[in-house]
């Protein structure tokens, strides 16, 4: 069985979904603490005008300090959701899908979540679905994991895969620089990461700008020729 532990993001860009679907089972590590100006919180799209990325956001509460991601509070005194739904106006005229894409992204928006955990994970495995990914979803809290010592940095990918009975353990690019060979082997799981093979596709008049949302790619694409990127990757063994 394939496995992959990741943090969940908000609206994430395309090499995120690559990775569910290089996966039989794919974990949402929810159970970390709040990293403010992290993807948890925000991702980009592109300012077509301006042919420059910017950021859209939910509005949280402010969250106590170090705290936990599952107990961060979206406001919903805001009108955060309809400035979402108001800052992707920008793709109308230019973006093929847009309607389509809006139409699927105002079915998300209108649910009720707990919190940003539950918007991350719930939107991801909405977006997977609509992709046609038919990978394995739970998250870390779901589970009652006992280790007899905390897991240092990179090292919970490791242990949280042995727990699940994992064959292969498969990580993002970055991890690549500290997550270790030697100490999968020792416990018979196969490292892998995943190389995401993020091509250019046309976004307007103007040079292209790569790792956008998943959103940015759905306007541009749809549903169908995102579905075939979501599958343009090649998994390197360590």
């Amino acid at each position: 069985m394939k496995f992959a532990l990741m943090q969940p993001y908000f609206f994430p860009y395309l090499g995120y979904f690559s990775l569910i679907h290089s996966v039989d089972h794919f974990m949402f590590f929810d159970d970390v603490q709040f990293t403010k100006k992290s993807w948890m919180s925000r991702n980009r799209l592109l300012n077509l005008e301006k042919r420059e990325p910017f950021y859209i956001r939910p509005d949280i509460i402010k969250p106590k300090y170090r705290e936990l991601l599952p107990n961060v509070k979206l406001d919903e005194n805001s009108k955060w959701r309809e400035k979402i739904l108001q800052q992707l106006i920008g793709y109308k005229n230019k973006a093929p899908y847009y309607k389509e894409t809006l139409d699927f992204l105002k079915a998300l928006l209108v649910e009720n979540y707990q919190g940003l955990a539950d918007f991350n994970i719930k939107t991801t495995m909405e977006l997977a679905a609509y992709l046609s990914i038919e990978t394995k979803f739970d998250k870390y809290t779901d589970h009652d994991f006992w280790f007899e010592s905390k897991p240092g940095i990179g090292d919970w990918g490791r242990v949280v895969a042995a727990q699940v009975n994992a064959l292969e353990y498969i990580n993002s690019p970055g991890g690549e620089s500290f997550i270790l060979r030697e100490e999968f082997d020792e416990i018979g799981i196969e490292l892998s990461f995943i190389q995401p093979n993020l091509q250019k596709y046309w976004q307007g008049e103007g040079e292209f700008i790569a790792g956008l949302s998943i959103i940015d790619v759905l306007m541009f694409n749809g549903r169908e020729q995102t579905a075939k990127m979501v599958h343009m990757y090649d998994i390197k063994r360590a």
